[in-house]
């Protein structure tokens, strides 16, 4: 019989209990790092996102081991301790997201003609 979780619900902690060891991987550059809780242990898992340090992409959070599974072999471990923010992720998190004009009219598209015969 299990008991109570220990850990807060959604939150980091919680998922490595469940699950065992997680992994943030790059699918741009195909690789993927361990990852080490620290100070997000208590954090909600589903408000954080992650970005790669070599080429900015997003990273995504993976529960299983990206090279072990079929059809990854060619993802590659790359432990680097405290590695630097990449410019562009840099940008790409701190900037306000852009704001799409309201569209205007009928539901047509811009520059096209209205039939009012129809």
């Amino acid at each position: 019989m299990a008991g109570p979780p220990s850990a807060l619900p959604n939150s980091f902690a919680e998922l490595q209990e469940t699950f065992g060891p997680l992994y943030v991987r790059c699918d741009v550059c195909r690789r993927h790092v361990r990852l080490e809780l620290g100070g997000l242990r208590d954090l909600d898992y589903r408000s954080k996102t992650f970005s790669c340090s070599v080429c900015g992409g997003p990273g995504s959070l993976a529960i299983i081991n990206p090279s072990a599974e079929p059809g990854m072999q060619d993802y590659r471990l790359d432990p680097v301790a405290d590695p630097p923010r990449h410019r562009a992720a840099v940008v790409r998190l701190t900037l306000p997201p852009k704001r799409c004009e309201p569209v205007r009219g009928n539901g047509e598209l811009p520059g096209r003609k209205i039939d009012l015969r129809r």
